[in-house]
């Protein structure tokens, strides 16, 4: 390991010490890399006497992690949440606020937290925006890492720390979903982190259980999935119906579209809400696809990324990206 990793691990650790009051929060519609490293990270405060929160805004939407929680239950974990409307009573000059797997205030779980919080940290895994948050005390954003629980498993390695079995399968789930089986973003380090989950004891079937998806929910997105179409040599997209879907819908389906000849990089357009339009994109890693989002007002990694068009129609929003992959 690198000075400079010790260095990040150090200062994080400094600033856990210092602090009595600790939020920490990922990005809205949580998912397995930002919930999983923030059910980490608690675990490593709570070793140090600390008592910590993760912020929670919506209603959990996604199943997986909504099984995870009643697991953490099950087996009587501490789990330490906070909703929004409760933060303001307990938020003072002394509160630190984590932020994890993203560096833009839009994006976060309640992005007026941000602005009333002076000590920020951010560890997060995708290119770094224009828009990122700034003033933070310790601002890691590392493109380079396959997820933010490889940094997280990495942070607790290097404590010698111990965590429950469950929250390091929970952080497996991250890691795996987030190179989609290992094919994208994965180096050696992504491999090592992966391993000493194992050894702290996640679990690889129930990992499985967890990743299970409903059989009609499957066939519904292979329907879907027929419709796509080659926009140039080597990009595809999909377009979905007029139904609303969860980010997640629109992530698989890209990741799905990468499977197929001649496929560098993928697209699937979807209503993520009444007047919100997604956009899911994938790549090998000869396209660069978060170039792409960025123009449309999103961002990412390199070869995952994202954006979300507001006021606009699928057939609309379809006509853009098409201009702008034509464009590159």
């Amino acid at each position: 390991m690198g000075d400079f990793m010790e260095e990040i691990f150090n200062s994080l650790t400094q600033f856990i010490k210092e602090h009595n009051n600790i939020l920490i929060m990922t990005h809205k519609n949580p998912d397995f890399d930002g919930m999983g490293s923030a059910l980490g990270l608690q675990q490593v405060i709570n070793s140090f006497k600390k008592e910590s929160y993760i912020c929670i805004n919506n209603s959990e939407k996604n199943n997986s992690l909504k099984k995870s929680y009643d697991l953490i239950i099950e087996n009587n974990l501490y789990f330490n949440t906070i909703k929004k409307s409760n933060i303001d009573k307990i938020i003072n000059d002394d509160t630190l606020l984590i932020i994890l797997d993203t560096h833009k205030q839009e994006m976060v779980e309640i992005p007026e937290l941000v602005s009333k919080v002076k000590n920020i940290i951010i560890i997060d895994h995708h290119i770094k925006n224009k828009d990122y948050i700034k003033d933070a005390k310790i601002s890691y954003i590392n493109e380079g890492l396959s997820s933010t629980v490889e940094f997280m498993a990495n942070y607790i390695k290097y404590l010698n720390k111990q965590i429950d079995p469950l929250f390091a399968t929970f952080m497996l789930v991250g890691l795996e979903i987030d190179t989609n089986n290992f094919r994208l973003k994965t180096t050696d380090k992504t491999y090592e982190a992966a391993s000493y989950l194992i050894k702290l004891g996640a679990d690889n079937i129930l990992k499985q259980e967890l990743l299970q998806e409903n059989k009609e929910e499957y066939i519904r997105r292979q329907k879907l999935i027929e419709k796509s179409y080659m926009v140039n040599k080597n990009m595809t997209i999909c377009v979905l119906d007029s139904k609303i879907y969860e980010n997640k819908d629109l992530a698989s389906i890209a990741e799905e579209l990468l499977q197929f000849e001649n496929v560098e990089a993928s697209f699937a357009i979807g209503k993520i809400s009444k007047d919100i339009v997604g956009i899911s994109a994938r790549s090998i890693g000869k396209i660069n696809v978060e170039q792409i989002m960025a123009k449309l007002g999103g961002g990412g990694h390199y070869t995952e990324a994202a954006t979300q068009i507001k006021d606009k129609s699928i057939k609309e929003v379809e006509k853009i990206l098409v201009s702008n992959i034509k464009e590159d």
